[in-house]
């Protein structure tokens, strides 16, 4: 099959680079019939080289919108995508979805905008102007996406888009590449023999990785032998680093405790190395990072914000702690410190929950069904 009878899948996104959000299209992308499908990825503003993680050749593109309002972006996009004629536009998160009606005009075939979580501006959904944006373009969508059951209650509910136009499809990762195997040899140089907490995100105040450092540098102050074994590792970049690294700074027993090792496109290795994955979201959809965690075998200390609360199990998978819940969450940096031997249950059902239920294979399944209704 030659590439223009294959089906043309366009993923619009506001910026393409290391994310949750990227990571489920590269997946999606690589993991997609390649005699079936070609895809192009259209960014708003740019396109970074975490582009490179795409299987084979892909059209990518980067309008360079300023911030704010640019109404010239939907003209660039228009000449585009009358140039590329895809066959399905696949819009992700609030920022693209009022280009919708740009591949409405063109007649594109297939229109799908995914929710998958919220942002600071918006942490609950309740926002009435953006709510009102989004039912504003249901006339020019066929299928909204939603990553998880709170994210697919709201949109119907909330937001009172049609229930017939909305469909969940989980967030899903690689099991027989994300499996457990500590090899040891992944962050020696950080952890140096300790007890690691690990955090794997983007540094934004959405993640509120800031508690989680406040909480951790308490548990030190309240147990000597938890301040002399533990340590705390963030992977990952963003507009926070510098304010977080700023207040690791200002604690001098916390200089060597509290690593950063910015972004790194091989995460497994960091997971393989965590005793305990550590996550204090305010808001959330199914993080990525979270089942990659829990799939290579890491129990977790989180908060159940969004849809995480349907990921986890409470006491079975890890550690549950309701959000700037400071005092529980101290207490329970502290047990899984402490109540080691109790690791290695929670780690076989954190794997074992995300293997029978947010594999890729499902979620792979799922939009192949989804893009395949194409010309129906």
């Amino acid at each position: 099959m030659n590439d223009k009878e294959k089906i043309h899948v366009c993923h619009l996104v506001y910026s393409f680079n290391i994310g949750g959000l990227e990571r489920v299209i590269i997946n999606c992308i690589n993991a997609l019939d390649k005699e079936k499908y070609r895809h192009s990825i259209v960014a708003l503003t740019n396109v970074g080289e975490f582009i490179q993680e795409v299987d084979g050749q892909i059209d990518f593109y980067a309008l360079h919108k300023k911030v704010g309002h640019n109404f010239g972006v939907h003209w660039e996009l228009y000449k585009l995508l009358r140039s590329i004629k895809p066959d399905v536009l696949h819009s992700y998160n609030l920022s693209t979805i009022e280009y919708q009606w740009v591949a409405s005009l063109l007649n594109v075939n297939l229109r799908v905008h995914a929710e998958h979580g919220r942002d600071s501006y918006d942490v609950d959904g309740s926002v009435w102007k953006y709510r009102f944006l989004r039912k504003a373009m249901s006339p020019f969508i066929n299928t909204f996406i939603a990553v998880s059951k709170d994210l697919s209650d709201w949109l119907s509910e909330d937001v009172n888009i049609p229930k017939r136009k909305v469909s969940l499809i989980a967030n899903g990762v690689d099991t027989d590449f994300f499996f457990p195997e500590r090899n040891g040899v992944a962050c020696q140089r950080e952890s140096k023999g300790k007890f690691v907490f690990g955090h794997v995100s983007r540094l934004h105040p959405i993640k509120n990785q800031s508690f989680i450092i406040e909480c951790f540098k308490a548990a030190c102050l309240a147990n000597p032998s938890f301040m002399e074994n533990c340590v705390l590792v963030f992977v990952g970049d963003g507009p926070e680093e510098e304010a977080l690294k700023q207040c690791v700074s200002k604690v001098d027993f916390l200089l060597d405790k509290v690593i950063f090792v910015g972004a790194q496109s091989d995460v497994r290795r960091y997971y393989r190395e965590f005793d305990v994955f550590v996550m204090a979201s305010i808001a959330e959809g199914i993080p990525m990072t979270l089942l990659e965690a829990m799939s290579v075998g890491v129990p977790h200390l989180v908060t159940p914000v969004g849809g995480i609360a349907e990921v986890v199990e409470r006491g079975k998978t890890g550690y549950v702690v309701e959000s700037a819940d400071n005092a529980n969450f101290i207490k329970a940096l502290i047990e899984a410190y402490q109540e080691k031997e109790n690791l290695s249950k929670l780690s076989a059902e954190a794997r074992n929950r995300v293997v029978s239920h947010y594999s890729q294979r499902k979620m792979i399944a799922s939009y192949d069904r989804l893009y395949s209704m194409v010309g129906r």
